[in-house]
């Protein structure tokens, strides 16, 4: 042995140190094994190196030659006490390492899976065989088989089982439960004792820092923002940590939304704990033929880079209960290793009765934000940058029931649009459209959306209804003043959402007066189809309803259901069964509608058969009467102020006070006009808007007489 090595007792600088000390000692294991081998050793005249095919000579050597069954029964004393002293050695300044809680990966391992020299020897083999090409070479030559090109197992026992010890004694390292073969090797096809042997993926990827994609490593060091909201939660969850249960394992069992903090909460538990942790999604465990494979791997990567184990997604394994059940299994038959906790986070609760006596579950629910907490995490997250001066964060908190992620993410997409777009300060169409990149939108079939075109310019109606309709653009403005500041949210446990009730003839604005809505209010606007939520079948309307309503706050928009009275009529007697579900598909409806606190707007042409119990929901109430010849004017003239050329000789006021028209006949009767005129390659005159009318009106089954036009009669000669 070299002098100038350090005393037996001194620590390992660093993992280069012990590979270089074991590889001395590797290469003197090799030589005697080589020395004393009967078919590749320097004595043997034997060298057909290919392991194929078996000569005389080879089959009358086996013959005559002794069982052996000792390791190194060939060796010299001398040469015994070489090997011993090596061992010695090396293991003297191993257990320095270990004692002295050296930051050495392979150290960590040994002591945490309790490998003993020879399962310890084992691993460092394998590693020298990744590390070192001329391993490769001696092995082929030494295991006589030019495509062993690493250690089988029958060469790693005659290697490091101690000398004289018999080696069959050795073979139970390596069977398929054992520390050694579950978490840190594996095993190729093969004999027993001719398998060959190879590091697992976790083992090769800590020693080579390969950090796979599959896997997010958290560190005490990265940067986690601070707890603006459920700080209680936080606190428990490290309090958990900080005390666990003596003799046993926790589980902290996460359970929220996506996006509502769950892994923020397991970050900000391991830094205030200064613990590393291992994020991996249940994912893995499903590709798996079993789950206790990947739950060792997990465990073995936790272990080598001394961090917690926390598995997300998990409700992904709860769709199966075999695998449910095997993943339950795989956590008591890891328990050893698995540490004081573990986290598992998942949008689902787990109410798992078969986890043992030795696990302690701590179940940790994150419910979704509320208005105050929203306010919080807006107002933090825009603090850092420039918005316009109408962006207010009471509206946005009341409008977008968003996750904290969605939140931060909105203002971080926001600040990029922004800074594309060149705005010196964030605007609100800006910020909206990075909200609704955020807004999950699975309405499908049963809504439509309808993209908002008119504003308060563009509507017509009398000043009281007018007034009414600004007052309820403003109820999403100060909601949190009423309801969170003055103390009125305690006093309306439900119904807190913006209901609205347009009532009037076909034809008086109720849908544009939607979309102004919309508009005012810079939400997403999804007319419902009645026709595909009203089904014949028992309990399928409910269904429908139900999906409509989470879909429209997951989506954070507005419901707009026109013809509201097919499915707001008026509850009656129970006579049959028909009665008596048409009573409970209404009764669930102002459920729904109690329960959801976004914005509902409904339309109808008979308020008269809408049930009482919806009247009493309804915030607001707003009447679209039928025009009179003022209104009628209006209407006239606003249509016509566009790009288009409009002739000399066209008189509104004879339109208006002529023909009791509703709005939206009265677009019909201009965009007609229009095209016709186009046609003509002329201005709109009142030839084309006449025509118009009488179209319009041959729609509703009344027929326009020429005394109805008076001194215009001569401009349409087919009346």
């Amino acid at each position: 042995m070299d002098i100038d090595r350090p005393r037996a007792d001194s620590c390992f600088a660093d993992q280069d140190e012990l590979l270089d000390d074991f590889a001395v000692m590797l290469d003197l294991h090799i030589f005697y094994l080589y020395k004393y081998h009967p078919l590749v050793g320097p004595d043997s005249a034997l060298q057909n190196m290919l392991g194929t095919a078996v000569s005389r000579e080879e089959f009358e050597r086996f013959l005559v030659s002794a069982a052996d069954s000792a390791a190194y029964g060939s060796l010299t004393d001398e040469e015994i006490s070489e090997l011993i002293a090596a061992r010695e050695y090396f293991i003297g300044r191993y257990r320095a390492a270990a004692d002295g809680a050296a930051d050495i990966p392979i150290v960590q391992a040994g002591v945490m899976f309790g490998l003993d020299f020879f399962r310890l020897a084992v691993v460092l083999t394998l590693l020298c065989c990744e590390l070192y090409k001329k391993y490769e070479m001696l092995f082929v030559f030494l295991q006589d088989d030019i495509t062993k090109k690493t250690v089988s197992v029958e060469t790693a026992v005659r290697l490091w089982a101690y000398p004289g010890d018999r080696i069959s004694g050795y073979f139970a390292a390596f069977s398929e439960d054992s520390v050694l073969m579950k978490y840190l090797c594996r095993a190729g096809e093969g004999s027993a004792g001719g398998r060959p042997l190879f590091l697992s993926r976790a083992v090769t990827d800590c020693f080579f820092g390969c950090s796979p994609t599959e896997y997010e490593y958290f560190r005490p060091t990265d940067a986690v923002p601070p707890v603006y909201i459920n700080r209680q939660i936080t606190d428990l969850a490290v309090n958990a940590v900080r005390s666990p249960q003596t003799q046993k394992t926790s589980i902290l069992y996460i359970s929220g939304k996506r996006g509502s903090g769950r892994h923020f909460t397991v970050k900000h538990c391991a830094k205030e704990n200064l613990e590393s942790v291992l994020f991996i999604s249940a994912e893995l465990f499903r590709h798996k033929e079993k789950p206790s494979v990947a739950f060792a791997d997990a465990v073995c990567r936790c272990v080598l880079e001394n961090c917690a184990l926390c598995i997300y997604d998990f409700e992904q394994i709860m769709e199966n209960a075999e695998s449910l059940t095997d993943f339950s299994s795989a956590i008591r038959e890891n328990l050893r290793h698995l540490g004081s906790h573990i986290y598992i986070i998942s949008e689902k609760k787990w109410n798992d009765t078969h986890l043992g006596e030795d696990i302690v579950k701590l179940d940790i629910e994150i419910n979704d934000t509320d208005e105050a907490q929203r306010l919080t995490l807006w107002e933090h997250s825009m603090a850092e940058h420039d918005f316009a001066e109408d962006i207010s964060a009471e509206e946005l908190a009341a409008k977008f029931r968003f996750t904290p992620e969605q939140i931060f993410a909105a203002v971080s997409r926001a600040k990029e649009l922004s800074h594309i777009s060149g705005e010196r300060a964030i605007s609100s169409e800006t910020l909206h459209r990075s909200c609704y990149d955020q807004a999950i939108n699975g309405l499908g079939s049963l809504a439509s959306e309808i993209k908002p075109e008119y504003g308060w310019e563009d509507i017509v109606l009398p000043k009281a209804e007018a007034d009414m309709l600004k007052q309820a653009c403003s109820y999403m403005k100060y909601r949190h003043t009423v309801y969170h500041q003055w103390g009125f949210g305690k006093k309306a446990a439900y119904g807190k959402g913006l209901s609205m009730l347009f009532s009037g003839p076909p034809g008086t604005g109720k849908t544009m007066a939607a979309q102004v809505i919309a508009n005012r209010l810079k939400m997403r606007l999804y007319k419902v189809c009645i026709s595909q939520v009203v089904s014949k079948y028992i309990g399928e309307t409910e269904k429908n309803l139900s999906r409509i309503f989470t879909e429209a706050k997951n989506a954070d928009c507005i419901l707009f259901f026109d013809e509201t009275d097919a499915l707001f009529g008026k509850r009656t007697e129970v006579k049959d069964s028909h009665d008596r579900h048409a009573n409970i598909e209404t009764a669930y409806l102002l459920q729904q509608m109690e329960e959801y606190d976004g914005v509902i707007l409904m339309a109808t042409n008979l308020v008269q058969n809408i049930d009482e119990a919806f009247m009493r929901r309804i915030n607001f109430v707003v009447s679209f009467p039928f025009p009179d010849t003022e209104t009628r004017r209006l209407l006239w003239k606003k249509l016509l102020d566009a790009k288009a050329p409009v002739a000399e000789d066209v008189d509104i006021d004879f339109l208006a006070e002529g023909f009791r028209l509703a709005g939206g006949s009265i677009k019909n009767c201009v965009i007609n006009a229009a095209f016709s005129a186009a046609a003509e390659g002329k201005p709109i005159g009142m030839r084309h808007l006449l025509t118009g009318i009488v179209t319009e009106q041959q729609k509703n089954g009344i027929v326009v007489l020429k005394e109805d036009l008076r001194q215009y009669a001569d401009l349409l000669s087919d009346i």
